[in-house]
């Protein structure tokens, strides 16, 4: 059998692109396992992010809330003590009263 350069050029043309196919495919695969990773772990991060601002808003509510509540129960408890103490002077005023009208008439005849 003759030795046919041109056949051995041609099999050797074939066996080299399809080696450098077969590169090209396993780095196509590597890349997309690598990017679907990538894709999880942002989507991750994101939905990490996303729970942790939900919690961030969720406590910001609740101490706002907390602070209303303290400042309506201040408010009371200030109104409260305004109330006793309108009440305090109240009972002064009747005191005074009741002495002015007893020593009315003392008053004017000394």
């Amino acid at each position: 059998m003759k030795f046919d350069s041109s056949f051995a050029s041609f099999l050797l043309a074939l066996v080299g692109a399809l080696s450098g196919w077969v590169a090209w495919w396993l780095n196509k695969l590597k890349f997309e396992k690598q990017q679907a990773a990538l894709e999880r772990q942002q989507a991750i991060q994101q939905a990490k992010a996303a729970a942790e601002k939900a919690v961030n808003d969720e406590r910001d509510f609740n101490h706002l809330r907390n602070n209303q509540i303290q400042i309506s129960q201040g408010i009371a408890t200030g109104f409260k003590d305004i109330e006793a103490g309108l009440d305090h002077l109240s009972e002064q005023v009747s005191e005074i009263k009741a002495w002015l009208i007893r020593n009315q008439g003392t008053v004017h005849s000394e």
